[in-house]
C-alpha cells in the first residue's frame, strides 16, 4: 500500500481515516493512494462525484493553490483509472 506520494518534492497530505470497521466482501471498490475506500456505483455521475468530493478532501489539506491542483490531478487521474479498469473487467 502506499501511504505517501510525492509530487515535485513534496509529500500527499494525509486525511484522518475513520477507525470503524467495513466489511467490505462483495462490493466492487477503489482505493485512494491514502487509503481510504470509495465504493464504485454504476451512475457515471454519482461516481464523478464521489471522487470529486475526495479529491476535494486532499486539496482542502493543501495551501498553495498549484500544488494542490497538481495532487488534485494525480489523484484524480488514479482513481478514474481503476474505475475504467474495474468496469473493463466486468
Amino acid at each position: 500500500m502506499v501511504s505517501e506520494l510525492f509530487i515535485e518534492n513534496r509529500s500527499l497530505p494525509t486525511i484522518s481515516k475513520s477507525t470503524k470497521k467495513t466489511d467490505n466482501d462483495g462490493l466492487s471498490a477503489i482505493k485512494c493512494l491514502c487509503g481510504e475506500i470509495i465504493l464504485l456505483v454504476p451512475n457515471v455521475e454519482v461516481m464523478s462525484k464521489a471522487i470529486e468530493t475526495h479529491v476535494a478532501k486532499h486539496m482542502q489539506e493543501v495551501k498553495d493553490p498549484k500544488e494542490a491542483e497538481a495532487i488534485a490531478e494525480h489523484i484524480r487521474d488514479d482513481l478514474i483509472i481503476q474505475v475504467l479498469e474495474k468496469a473493463s473487467k466486468n
